[in-house]
């Protein structure tokens, strides 16, 4: 086939993909940086297989922590996707997450709001109003906000995504369980006691009533925990 053909750089996305699973970035930015060339050669700057492989690099990029180069790579990607999908993709609204988080992480919280919205509108457009990345950006924009100490607009975030959880998972789900959680305890920093203990109680019984893994058990500990801030009698309950 020789160096230059679509399956050899296909190959080495996987291979790429691979070594980012493992956390081998240093690995994978080399394979992915490989593929990149061998995209731009064949398609020239404008093709979406380009535009994918730029948004490899930067989720490696982001990794490593190097946001600002993160950025250049998830913006480059998203203007592909722009000119040849148009503004309301999926596709479109994957970049502009990658690019909001990105700014977050970096400490811009005005920019990653920004993008995040800007997410959030093409997914409702794209995906309609009850879909999990919908539920998943109102995640983040809700911790933008409390991060800011808009706490009214935070909590109104973290109940919209509550309510697509319940609605996709049903009101008995362990995604259901965790969110309830975390809203009790930003009830629990409000100093609302009550509402927190509300939080806790129906999370505790959704974690009761399922099989859990260990991850999810060291998150049932943290509502017991949270609940024995309130009622020392709680601390330790199983």
């Amino acid at each position: 086939l020789g160096k230059y053909h679509p399956e050899v750089a296909k190959t080495l996305g996987n291979i790429g993909l691979l070594n980012y699973k493992r956390g081998h970035y240093q690995c994978a930015l080399f394979i992915y940086k490989e593929a990149f060339l061998i995209y731009r050669s064949l398609y020239g700057d404008n093709h979406l297989d380009v535009a994918a492989t730029l948004n490899s690099i930067g989720l490696v990029l982001f990794k490593q922590g190097v946001y600002d180069v993160a950025l250049r790579s998830f913006m480059q990607s998203l203007r592909i996707r722009q000119q040849l999908l148009g503004e309301g993709h999926c596709d479109v609204a994957i970049a502009m997450y990658n690019i909001a988080t990105a700014y977050y992480e970096s400490g811009d919280e005005d920019e990653a709001m920004k993008f995040y919205r800007e997410t959030l509108r093409v997914e409702k457009a794209a995906l309609g109003d009850h879909h999990k990345d919908v539920a998943l950006t109102l995640k983040h924009i809700g911790q933008v906000h409390q991060q800011r100490g808009e706490l009214v607009e935070a909590l109104d975030c973290f109940q919209q995504e509550l309510d697509i959880e319940r609605r996709i998972h049903g009101s008995n789900s362990i995604r259901v369980a965790k969110i309830m959680n975390r809203i009790g305890n930003f009830y629990l920093q409000r100093g609302e006691s009550s509402k927190a203990m509300e939080q806790f109680s129906e999370a505790l019984r959704i974690y009761k009533g399922s099989d859990q893994n260990v991850a999810d058990l060291e998150i049932s500990g943290f509502t017991l925990y949270g609940m024995s801030l309130i009622h020392p009698e709680c601390a330790g309950a199983a």
